[in-house]
């Protein structure tokens, strides 16, 4: 008997523009996808026991990444409800995305329960953890439980949510969540399970790229999910009638989210360099909103002046894909002469050439250069790490590299890691500086990759499993 399987699979995310102010739905930011991905293959099973399927959910290269659930009929509501297997091994966002589309499904009456249990075996990347010198395979398989693994920063969670529930919105309803009319449905789930995994709402651009791909993001309001009941607290609960019917409307809701489609342009590349630090976000966070509130009209304006250069990157962005294709041969000259310059030759160039093209990419560098000089600003009069000193001297000495348009440390800073935008032919010569403020940064084997979730070929699949 031939069993039909499937995969999905999600990209991590490099938060280029748009940190703390995306917090504000106004507020455009500039996320890109990324080559690293994580991959949920469904396997029906071939169990005879149908009146209680259960979804197990296998992560091979973590030690104890087991977790599985049963799914019932309750015996008060034409419901489904979900019980822990295997309650002595959690994973939250595991845990949120199966009873979040669980209870979706039951509440839309779409759930087929009369189907073979599932099993769901997830892939992730070696790019989301800091791996050893040595060169490791795609999927290499860690010795350790999946919290010890130091993260790169990467949007892990939010790419395996959004696998997660891609899969079993497939499998479970017959929905294919890669299609376009899908994805609102595939976003609003993920960004549910997402938040009740966290215990919070986030600003959820991580969750849109991972569906969406390369983007400029505009929030969601946040009262859309916090006007939810409260979830089940456990799987073991039967949730409320009123929780699913809320959760059910919430989900098919327009959001209004902005999901606009944004790349880095071709010829350019985003490098990723992994500083193998650690940040606690939601503390800089905090530290970051009370500054602004505490810090009246300056720290305002430095809020705004911040936004606007974000804005400026954006459109410039934008416009350089344009003339990329529109002005091709403009574009390749200026793009092959500036493998040899560094940042500042780099806007000198295109400021003395003239020319659109030329124009936008010293537009380019001065965006860059404006958010950093803001983002140090913030840094100093919030007290949170958002380009601490260390990263400072380590973006100042990628800037004088050739190729280099600049850097920022993406997302809400730290010590994670660094993005930088270069020149794709310059990336071999980059990457070998290892020394000086280079020897704690490892260059990253990945790129920009701009589509979100998408169903993966398994005959490729198959060897990995």
């Amino acid at each position: 008997m031939t069993i039909a399987r499937h995969c999905f699979s999600a990209p991590g995310k490099a938060f280029v523009a748009g940190g703390y102010l995306v917090l504000d739905p106004e507020n455009p930011a500039f996320v890109t996808a990324l080559s690293a991905r994580i991959y949920a293959i469904t396997t029906p099973s071939l169990s005879l026991d149908r009146t209680l399927p259960t979804i197990t959910v296998l992560s091979p290269q973590f030690q104890g990444g087991e977790w599985s659930y049963s799914l019932c009929r309750s015996p008060t509501t034409s419901f489904v409800s979900l019980s822990a297997v295997t309650p002595s091994s959690r994973n939250p966002f595991v845990q949120s995305a199966v009873a979040t589309v669980i209870n979706y499904l039951s509440a839309t009456g779409a759930l087929k329960t009369s189907v073979a249990s599932l099993r769901i075996t997830i892939l992730s990347d070696n790019a989301y953890h800091s791996q050893p010198s040595d060169p490791v395979p795609q999927f290499n398989k860690h010795q350790l439980p999946i919290e010890a693994v130091p993260k790169t920063g990467l949007g892990s969670s939010a790419a395996l949510t959004t696998s997660l529930v891609a899969a079993l919105l497939s499998f479970y309803a017959s929905i294919d969540p890669v299609a376009s009319e899908s994805k609102k449905i595939l976003h609003n789930l993920a960004q549910v399970a997402h938040c009740n995994a966290q215990g919070k709402v986030g600003s959820g651009f991580d969750v849109a790229c991972a569906v969406y791909g390369s983007i400029v993001y505009h929030r969601f309001q946040p009262s859309i999910i916090s006007s939810l009941p409260s979830a089940p607290t456990s799987s073991e609960n039967e949730p409320e009638v009123s929780y699913l019917l809320s959760l059910k409307n919430v989900i098919e809701v327009d959001w209004q989210v902005g999901t606009d489609a944004c790349a880095i342009p071709r010829r350019l590349r985003l490098l990723m360099g992994d500083v193998t630090g650690g940040s606690e976000t939601p503390a800089m966070v905090q530290k970051v909103l009370r500054w602004r509130k505490d810090g009246g009209q300056s720290a305002e304006a430095v809020w705004t002046t911040l936004g606007k250069a974000n804005e400026k990157l954006i459109a410039t962005m934008i416009e350089l894909g344009e003339q990329a294709v529109e002005k091709p041969d403009e574009y390749d000259a200026f793009v092959d002469g500036i493998v040899n310059a560094n940042t500042s030759g780099i806007r000198q160039l295109g400021l003395s050439r003239g020319g659109r093209t030329g124009q936008l990419f010293a537009q380019a560098v001065d965006a860059i250069v404006e958010i950093r000089h803001n983002l140090r600003i913030m840094t100093s009069g919030s007290g949170a790490q958002i380009e601490p000193v260390e990263q400072t001297k380590l973006l100042d000495a990628c800037s004088v590299l050739p190729g280099v348009l600049g850097g920022v440390v993406p997302g809400a800073g730290g010590y994670d890691a660094v993005c930088l935008i270069v020149a794709e032919a310059a990336v071999d010569d980059i990457t070998k500086h290892t020394d000086g403020e280079f020897k704690n940064v490892k260059w990253l084997e990945l790129r920009e990759e701009a589509t979100g979730v998408r169903e993966e070929d398994m005959h490729e699949i198959e060897k990995f499993l």
